[in-house]
């Protein structure tokens, strides 16, 4: 196993970085369990925000193959992909996935686990489980089935074609499309602004999202969830702030 999660935070933003440059950044279970703890425990403290992103110029090529071994023992790589995903989704706070260069496999499933994508203009996407003999895990079918839309999966998944940055877009897959070289930048960009706004109404937004997408939110709880924040301190600080910025107070 090899590889490794690297971290650096600033004004309340974690940069979570996969690190394992002789394999293209591939998902080791060992850097996949890593980077599930280091998401879990975004949700405490002062992170406001996190961006994912893969060392040098690739996001990340993948389950590790030195992990691999060809036989059913290699469920425990679906597992470990499908928990690093399900951590990034249930994290608090936005996640954002930077991606330069190839995205490919489990790391496309990790990255469409984030809240949004900033894709540079190199970047490509790719899930080649067919040319693996695989049958990709069901379950994450099924979940990426809920992000990509029929034609963009089949494409993936199927056919086994790359989908690239601009095509991405197109297809919803991608949030923004970036100059080469600077998804990284861009993503914290974007998170610095997010960073900014009420941690509460952030929150209850993602998880709300979250839920309605896997077609179960609870609307009576949401409603006094609603209400909650519209009564809040927080709320009423914010409300007054954008009123002296309009010279309303």
């Amino acid at each position: 196993m090899s590889g490794r999660v690297a971290t650096s935070s600033h004004d309340g933003v974690l940069e979570v970085t996969f690190e394992n440059a002789r394999r293209r950044n591939a998902l080791s279970l060992s850097l996949l369990s890593a980077l599930s703890r280091v998401i879990d425990d975004a949700r405490t403290g002062d992170v406001r925000a996190v961006v994912l992103a893969g060392a040098g110029d690739g996001f990340s090529a993948g389950a590790d193959l030195a992990d691999l071994k060809g036989t059913i023992e290699d469920r425990a790589m679906d597992d470990a992909i499908a928990g690093a995903a399900a951590s990034i989704r249930d994290c608090t706070v936005p996640v954002v996935a930077a991606v330069e260069g190839p995205c490919i496999g489990g790391a496309l499933e990790v990255a469409l686990s984030c809240d949004a994508i900033v894709a540079a203009e190199g970047a490509y996407f790719a899930l080649p489980a067919t040319q693996l003999g695989l049958l990709y895990d069901p379950r994450a079918v099924m979940r990426l089935r809920r992000r990509l839309n029929p034609a963009a999966l089949r494409w993936l998944l199927l056919l086994g074609e790359r989908i690239d940055a601009r095509d991405g877009a197109a297809m919803g897959l991608v949030a923004r499309v970036v100059r080469e070289g600077t998804a990284r930048a861009e993503a914290r960009a974007l998170v610095e602004r997010i960073s900014a706004r009420s941690p509460h109404a952030v929150a209850a937004t993602k998880t709300l999202l979250n839920e309605l997408e896997q077609g179960f939110a609870r609307l009576d709880e949401w409603e006094r969830v609603r209400l909650d924040i519209l009564a809040s301190t927080d709320r009423r600080e914010r409300v007054e702030q954008a009123k002296a910025r309009l010279g309303l107070a």
